[in-house]
Formats: C-alpha cells, sequence, structure tokens
C-alpha cells in the first residue's frame, strides 16, 4: 500500500527529487539529504544501516557565520550588564588576541551555581576558532577617568604602600599612597589623587630607593 500521492511528493520534495522526473527507471537505493544552511558538519549522530526516528536528530551542523560567545555570568553581576554592551574576548592559549564582542542576550534563569548564560556576537569572526572553545572576557561596566601609575613605581613597607615623587636631581620625597584597581600593568590611585596630579614620580628603582632609605635610617 502506497503513501497518499501529496505525502509522497511531498517527501520527495524534502529529499532534493522532482517528483515531475521520478519514473521507475530513475529511483535510486539512495538520496541526498541538504542541509538548510551552509555549513559544516560538527557531530554525527548516526551510521550506515541504523534505523532512525523522523525525530531523531541526525547531524548537527555549525554556521560559521553565525557563532557566538556564550558566557557564564555570577548573578551580582547580571544587574550590570545590558543588550549592546561592548565585549573583548581572548583565548588563554593566545591572551594577546582580542575579539571583540557585543551583548545580544542574557538569560532569565540560574543555574545551581547562581550563574546565568550571556550571549555575544563576534564584530568580526575569526575562522580560526573552533566551536567549544574555552574564552575569558572582559566586559566595561563603567568609564572613570583614573591617576594611575606604573605597578613598578610602587613599593610596600610595613602593611602601607609609597611612590617616590621626584623633587630635584637624585632628590625624591616618599608618599603614602592609597592603590586602587590594577590593570595591565598600571594601579589607580585612590584617596588623595588629587594631590599627586601633575607630579613626577620615580617609574623604575622604586624598590631600591626604599632599602637605600631603610639602610639610611637604621645607620642614623
Amino acid at each position: 500500500m502506497f503513501p497518499p500521492l501529496n505525502s509522497l511528493t511531498e517527501k520527495l520534495r524534502l529529499i532534493g527529487m522532482n517528483p515531475s522526473k521520478v519514473t521507475g527507471g530513475s529511483i535510486t537505493r539512495s538520496a541526498s539529504i541538504r542541509s538548510p544552511i551552509d555549513g559544516y558538519v560538527s557531530k554525527v549522530n548516526v551510521n550506515i544501516g541504523k534505523y532512525v526516528n523522523p525525530s531523531d536528530v541526525l547531524f548537527e551542523i555549525v554556521d560559521p557565520r553565525d557563532i557566538h560567545l556564550a558566557l557564564d555570568v555570577f548573578e551580582k553581576d547580571i544587574n550590570l550588564l545590558h543588550q549592546g554592551q561592548k565585549v573583548i574576548a581572548y583565548t588563554n592559549s593566545n591572551p594577546g588576541k582580542k575579539y571583540e564582542c557585543t551583548i545580544v542576550l542574557i538569560g532569565k534563569d540560574l543555574t545551581d551555581q547562581r550563574k546565568t548564560e550571556v550571549h555575544c556576537h563576534f564584530e568580526q569572526y575569526d575562522k580560526n576558532l573552533l566551536p567549544g572553545t574555552f574564552m575569558n572576557a572582559e566586559i566595561e561596566v563603567t568609564a572613570n577617568n583614573a591617576l594611575m601609575l606604573p605597578e613598578d613605581a610602587i613599593v610596600n613597607f610595613e602593611s602601607k604602600s609609597y611612590a617616590f615623587k621626584v623633587k630635584g636631581k637624585n632628590t625624591f620625597e616618599i608618599v603614602e599612597v592609597k592603590p586602587g584597581v590594577a590593570k595591565d600593568g598600571y594601579v589607580e590611585l585612590q584617596a588623595n589623587s588629587s594631590e599627586l596630579r601633575n607630579q613626577i614620580f620615580v617609574t623604575k628603582g622604586a624598590y631600591s630607593l626604599l632599602m637605600k632609605m631603610k639602610n639610611t635610617s637604621e645607620d642614623e
């Protein structure tokens, strides 16, 4: 018993065969399965000779033009994010290579670890990035001007932080500073930062100056 003609016609079209050209001599034992998108097969769930149901997923196909970044964000940080926000992502293997992304979707549910997924689109996708690659991300939530010094310019002594201000040739003054956020080799100065503006500081050899100052004090 054959299925209704309209059902058979639809099935033939689904597998890429023209019903008007199907004859007894043109029927084959195999037919091509056409993907609705361009891409590459990332997972194969079947093998030759396996029976499948209409609801079974035979293959998973990745469209490289629509690969996105999925970030795990903790509950306490979700309110700091919004759609359209810029993200900088990078891999552990090549942290110097930065990828610009934009947040397009923020999850509405939390996992047992109190995290949700935040989905981002790459501004310019790199074909060398493979699906499943682990990536880190930096998200700028606020932008503020700050006075900063290189990390090497700040020394710690007796649970306090100091920097050396240049007073003249081979003359320095040690001043206490309040370090804030550290990023890319620089440290933000808090508290008395306004008093330190337009001053010249030692950026190399600060620790040597500290040791010299300490030894001088002990000799006296």
